[in-house]
């Protein structure tokens, strides 16, 4: 098995090498943030992910998406249960976010299959893509209740699209654990329903002059953390992005998760999105029901381009839970190739 891993990391290395010469696409994308919550404790996390796409016939292409993270400081300069940052993670020196074969079917149909990681284009968004908060994206009652394919693992699974002008639909089944080791029990390429069982999900989109509204819902069978018997166990959200102007978005958000032993239990957040000639201002305040605390979080950020590849993002947090209080100033640079 450790022999077999190797050949596929050794496969995966020469398809990116190739991805670089003949692919349609090939993106390079660095983000370098400094933390403080000032009171002494900093923080310094980099970012490194690179993208390609090898096509194998006129529909049918191989996308190959990986990560890299360093980070100065082994310890969270604060406690907050939503993780202020979405980049923010152990030192990972090289993992995939996307390993998969992606077959469009038609116009508006297409399949993907294999390793794959549900940030990429499933919880993502303009508009949401601009804020720094993990919970602005994918909600943390999926990411705190379930160990599955969110950043930065992956894991095997099935999806299918559908997308027109007016509706899109999303289907997918993946194992029910997500990881980024290439050998061992942590296979990123590992498929074990027994143990760590199946997260299904689907998800709705109604479009309507730029304005985009969703409903989803999923369900996870298994027991991977060995604490209770195999049980089935749901979660719904729902999500909407309303333009007022050309340079002005509201967005909103609910989740609840239905099982009574689910660690995050509620969560809603509002915000917008304004746009000033070619700088983002964004405001998103949230509130999330964990089973021992309330989190009440509130971001304020703004994107500014320094050039046609480069960005930098000032950013402030301010996180509220039952006994605690933290303020967290973030700097962020961005450089998209």
């Amino acid at each position: 098995m450790r022999y077999l891993n190797r050949r596929v990391l050794w496969t995966l290395a020469l398809l990116l090498c190739g991805n670089m010469i003949y692919a349609q696409s090939v993106g390079l994308e660095y983000v370098s943030e400094l933390q403080t919550n000032f009171k002494g404790d900093n923080n310094f996390v980099n970012l490194l992910k690179l993208n390609g796409e090898l096509p194998l016939s006129e529909k049918v292409r191989f996308r190959l998406s990986t990560i890299s993270v360093a980070r100065t400081n082994d310890e969270a300069i604060v406690n907050d249960l939503q993780v202020f940052s979405n980049i923010d993670v152990e030192n990972i020196p090289f993992a995939l976010s996307v390993a998969a074969v992606e077959w469009d079917i038609d116009a508006h149909n297409s399949l993907l299959f294999g390793v794959h990681n549900m940030n990429e284009d499933t919880f993502s968004s303009d508009v949401t893509g601009l804020f720094t908060n993990s919970s602005c994206g994918i909600y943390p009652t999926l990411s705190c209740n379930y160990p599955i394919a969110n950043y930065p693992v992956a894991s095997v699974g099935v999806r299918y699209k559908y997308d027109d002008e007016r509706f899109g639909l999303v289907g997918a089944v993946y194992n029910g654990v997500g990881y980024y080791d290439f050998t061992g029990r942590e296979n990123v390429f590992r498929v074990c329903p027994k143990s760590d069982g199946v997260f299904a999900l689907t998800l709705g989109e109604y479009k309507h002059n730029d304005s985009h509204y969703f409903l989803g819902g999923c369900l996870h069978y298994g027991d991977p953390y060995e604490m209770d018997e195999r049980k089935a166990r749901t979660t719904l959200w729902t999500y909407a992005e309303q333009k007022v102007t050309n340079s002005l978005s509201l967005l909103g958000g609910y989740s609840h998760a239905f099982h009574s032993s689910s660690y995050c239990r509620d969560f809603a957040g509002l915000g917008g999105r304004l746009t000033i000639k070619n700088a983002e201002l964004g405001l998103f305040s949230d509130y999330a029901h964990f089973e021992d605390v309330d989190e009440w979080a509130t971001e304020l950020t703004c994107k500014i381009p320094i050039s046609e590849h480069v960005y930098v993002q000032p950013t402030a947090h301010f996180i509220s839970q039952d006994t605690e209080h933290f303020v967290v100033g973030v700097l962020r640079l961005w450089v998209e190739l």
